[in-house]
């Protein structure tokens, strides 16, 4: 970016902030610079101004309420003159200012007014109390300002609100910043943008996967470093009109770390497997996913209807939003156990890095799931999970462990215990344990030692018994 102005301090432009919006406006500038490098900041607002006006009608509302360009009084070239006298009067330092930190940098510098017009997510007028001092607006730089005025292009049309993606990661959040610039300038460069960007997902949960996914499969390196294991959040926002609201969802390091793992070599067809049988459509009820033609397929007027990935993508997904929101997909994968093989090694980095079970348990679980199918007795095996099945306390369980496992150890020659003192105290039975973990990740196992040894009849689909989920 050519630096023609003295009044601007250029770093502060792209330099990361902690502020979302001034941070995703930060990145689109550094991309657009690097992508016409002739133009100088001005000719960017002028670029992107323009477009805005031109190619996107000035449909800002979500953004900015009554600003130069979303302006009812304003038409056409006039949103557009309006905007660049504004951008060039604070460039020049000839807008009203004082002096003081800066909200967002945090630097000493002179200060302009932000309000709703200019800002996202802010007070102004008759919400003065929002401030400090009840200020007019949020006192901010100008460079803080301008990187506003990029958020758009750096955003994401979702379920008829914005989406902005955020990470802490500043390589992470390059490539998502740069994925969504692109499309807003391909879709213009054919003429068919209208409006910023639309995902092609159906939920904030799908979003967020899906430009994880991208980011896997393009190979980048988000290994331990200095910018840290990389997190994700989506801010769900409008500005628009009297009713401005936001909603956050977080994507933590720990779940993004265990997400990239089951992308690896090793994992990466059984958890694809696994991630798309699980969504679900109210619309579309009794949907059978078939991995080998990756489509869901419904049975309607007697014939069969299948549905792409294009379109079942846009459904809700159960293991998407547990992950997202903190829940256990434990009971998932033993469902999906119970037909189709899941590495057990998968479950082990689940249990450990996100549920924060000992490696000791774990170990132990393994231990007892090959003893119950060491003989490989169909029938025997079949009792044993029946039985597994019908525990529904921790007395149960315990009597489980006593009768068919200690016992028959005993009643085997084995001179070894196979549940000692400690065992119990420490890995299965821990105080503040829950029973229901322990039996359901047994249970795993054993479904697991079945398909290695090929005592389980693979299936090809499955069900979606999620009909109660929105």
């Amino acid at each position: 970016m050519k630096e023609e102005y003295k009044t601007i301090d250029y770093n502060w432009l792209i330099k990361p902030t902690g502020d979302p919006f001034a941070d995703i406006g930060g990145l689109a500038i550094r991309i657009l610079s690097q992508k016409f490098p002739e133009k100088g900041i001005l000719d960017l607002i002028d670029y992107l101004t323009k477009i805005y006006v031109e190619k996107w009608d000035g449909k800002l509302n979500a953004f900015f309420l009554n600003s130069k360009i979303t302006q009812p009084a304003f038409q056409g070239q006039r949103k557009i003159s309006e905007t660049l006298n504004y951008f060039e009067r604070l460039i020049n330092e000839t807008e009203p200012f004082e002096y003081g930190f800066c909200r967002i940098t945090g630097k000493e510098t002179k200060l302009f007014q932000g309000g709703r017009d200019n800002t996202i997510m802010t007070g102004s007028g008759t919400f003065i109390n929002y401030h400090h001092n009840f200020q007019k607006g949020i006192l901010i730089s100008k460079e803080a300002i301008i990187r506003i005025h990029f958020v758009p292009f750096a955003c994401f049309q979702l379920q008829g609100k914005i989406a902005l993606l955020q990470s802490n990661n500043y390589a992470l959040g390059e490539f998502i910043v740069k994925q969504i610039v692109n499309r807003n300038l391909h879709e213009i460069a054919i003429g068919i943008s209208e409006g910023i960007a639309k995902s092609d997902m159906g939920k904030p949960a799908n979003a967020i996967f899906n430009f994880v996914d991208e980011a896997i499969n393009q190979l980048l390196d988000f290994a331990d470093n200095e910018d840290g294991l990389p997190s994700l959040t989506l801010y769900h926002f409008t500005n628009f009109g009297a009713n401005p609201e936001i909603q956050i969802h977080q994507l933590p390091a720990k779940v993004f770390v265990f997400y990239r793992t089951c992308f690896s070599p090793k994992f990466k067809e059984d958890w694809i497997r696994f991630i798309r049988s699980h969504y679900f459509d109210s619309k579309h009820k009794g949907g059978i996913y078939n991995w080998k033609t990756g489509s869901y397929e419904i049975t309607s007027s007697k014939e069969l209807v299948e549905i792409n990935q294009g379109e079942y993508m846009q459904w809700y997904n159960v293991i998407y939003n547990k992950l997202l929101n903190g829940e256990s997909i434990r009971p998932e994968i033993l469902r999906w156990s119970r037909k189709f093989p899941f590495n057990f090694k998968l479950v082990e980095i689940y249990q450990i890095n996100i549920i924060g079970m000992k490696q000791a348990t774990i170990s132990k679980i393994k231990e007892l799931a090959a003893f119950l199918v060491k003989d490989e007795n169909v029938d025997n095996i079949e009792k044993r999970i029946k039985s597994l099945d019908k525990i529904k306390n921790a007395a149960a369980l315990r009597r489980f462990f006593l009768k068919d496992i200690i016992a028959k150890n005993y009643t085997d020659g084995n001179k070894d215990s196979i549940i000692d003192l400690e065992d119990y105290l420490n890995y299965l039975c821990p105080d503040g344990s829950y029973w229901g973990e322990i039996r359901d990740l047994l249970l795993i196992a054993v479904y697991q030692e079945l398909h290695e040894r090929e005592l389980v009849i693979e299936e090809l689909t499955i069900e979606s018994d999620y009909e109660n989920e929105n």
